[in-house]
């Protein structure tokens, strides 16, 4: 079993620029390895962005970490500035990037590692991330609605360095040892078939960034402000393809939206920040903009009535204004 694992989890590795990958049955475990690896002390500060999946700040504080959260301008992503921002203010010992809805952390990744800070990159909704070797750790997860996906939930981690020490593959001792993980690896009556995941998981990613240029050209034209760019709409998968518009024209968009039958996703109404367990967590809010965020589905829709159907919700709203 742990042999299966290593050659599978080796030749993905090597798709995202890593040499070594273990196969975790979940993506919070891919997560919760990568932290323990890094060897950090206890009540280590963890950067984070509001804008992840809750898991990972259930991660951070199942292992007695600080949580740092910072709350982007632009609702979805961090920049070089925030960070730094933060940084002057705040010790931090790890940076958690999440590429979310495969928007690229363009970041200057090693000037963060010269002061001493480790770096752990999520791509679960990324794809083809060629930067990732500035990352300490690189982890992903299989779900439905990722690009990679074998049908059943799981994750993994990706390293330049060997882990399997943390792994008790046959669960003698992990209940026993903190520092020993259980992998719950995929059965192994489920065969992967390496390279037809990836032809399959190009062919995902090939048909949404078709959609989200579709999008890109409709959305440039109108001069609708986006947080997305030409270049990363060809180096990421987009599972939601996300557009900035200020309160009154967002509140007539979902009205017409309902009308027009438009395909699209709000952002959650209550942010990590708010979580219970996140109470007493340090906040950095640094957003400064009254927009809001409209996330145009990419996935499993038809493209052009989505296009013409965006139209009209548009020439609406202009001729309301």
């Amino acid at each position: 079993m742990r042999k299966s694992n290593q050659k599978l989890g080796n030749a993905l590795a090597k798709y995202f620029n890593k040499k070594y990958g273990v196969i975790t049955y979940s993506g919070t475990l891919a997560i919760e390895l990568a932290f323990k690896c890094l060897n950090l002390e206890e009540k280590a500060n963890i950067l984070v962005s509001s804008e992840v999946c809750y898991s990972i700040m259930s991660t951070i504080k199942k292992l007695n970490y600080n949580p740092i959260i910072v709350v982007p301008k632009d609702n979805l992503i961090l920049t070089d500035e925030e960070i730094s921002e933060v940084i002057k203010k705040q010790k931090i010992d790890c940076i958690l990037l999440v590429h979310q809805y495969g928007i690229l952390h363009n970041l200057d990744k090693k000037k963060y590692k010269k002061m001493g800070i480790k770096i752990i990159e999520d791509i679960a909704q990324s794809w083809n991330i060629l930067k990732c070797q500035d990352a300490d750790i690189v982890v992903t997860s299989f779900g439905h609605t990722k690009p990679l996906s074998y049908g059943i939930g799981g994750g993994m981690f990706f390293n330049n360095k060997e882990y399997y020490k943390y792994f008790d593959f046959c669960d003698n001792e992990s209940r026993l040892q903190n520092n020993l993980i259980y992998s719950y690896l995929y059965p192994l009556c489920h065969k992967i078939n390496l390279k037809k995941l990836i032809k399959i998981g190009n062919k995902v990613v090939k048909e949404q960034r078709k959609n989200a240029f579709k999008y890109f050209i409709e959305l440039k034209n109108r001069n609708i402000e986006m947080i997305a760019t030409k270049d990363n709409i060809y180096s990421n998968v987009w599972h939601r393809f996300p557009i900035l518009l200020d309160r009154d024209s967002y509140n007539k968009f979902i009205s017409l939206s309902k009308l027009y039958k438009l395909e699209y996703q709000q952002k959650h109404k209550v942010p990590n920040y708010g979580l219970p367990s996140l109470k007493n967590s340090k906040i950095y809010n640094l957003k400064n903009s009254d927009k809001q965020v409209i996330l145009l589905r990419t996935r499993n829709v038809k493209i052009n009535k989505q296009i013409k159907n965006l139209q009209k919700i548009f020439d609406t709203i202009e001729k309301d204004k």
